[in-house]
């Protein structure tokens, strides 16, 4: 994986965080978008990858009640994201493939632009599914242009539509909602119980 890339994947040292700053730049569409999934009546939010900590301080701006939590596989970014959040948000530092989390205890959990880094897929859509609330959601939002230049360095980075609901599907979750967000964004939600949660 070509240094760039492997930057916005694990963001380090000066330049990942001039990466973080033009990822919630780039990303502010689905940002807006995996808002619109959370409510007044979510209790508590996990966000994988949470970069320097942009969405999840959006988050607990429109939703002051919510509990929001995020786990980051770089130390920076969590530093990044600490000093940008202080007390307002559970961080932890880790792997999506062992999220540290007791089973379900998330109505929501998101992701922008991480899903086509993870080593190990049906891991970690494994313990998204542990960690959700029997009626939860996993809103998973991701850029194709991104997504192809990773998977050229990386033949099995999830790159699609179809390889994201396949692994998805293995570890039993249902599709709730798939839409284009922009020209290159698109937007899958997957439910742990789609017909509770319509």
């Amino acid at each position: 994986m070509n240094y760039f890339i492997s930057q916005f994947g694990n963001p380090h040292g000066i330049v990942g965080r001039l990466f973080s700053k033009m990822m919630n730049m780039s990303n502010k569409k689905m940002y807006a978008a995996n808002l619109k999934h959370i409510s007044g009546k979510t209790s508590k939010v996990l966000e994988i990858g949470f970069g320097n900590g942009r969405q999840l301080e959006m988050i607990k701006a429109y939703y002051p009640e919510c509990a929001v939590y995020g786990i980051d596989i770089s130390e920076d970014m969590y530093e990044a994201a600490g000093e940008r959040l202080g007390d307002k948000a559970f961080l932890a530092l880790g792997r999506a493939e062992k999220l540290p989390y007791d089973e379900n205890k998330f109505d929501v959990i998101i992701t922008t632009d991480t899903c086509y880094f993870w080593d190990e897929p049906d891991k970690v859509f494994s313990e998204i599914f542990r960690t959700l609330k029997d009626k939860g959601i996993f809103v998973n939002s991701y850029n194709t242009m991104y997504a192809g230049a990773v998977k050229r360095s990386n033949q099995n980075a999830l790159g699609d539509d179809k390889a994201i609901l396949s692994a998805a599907g293995r570890q039993g979750f249902v599709p709730a909602a798939i839409s284009r967000i922009g020209v290159c964004e698109r937007q899958i939600v997957l439910s742990k119980n789609y017909r509770e949660w319509r």
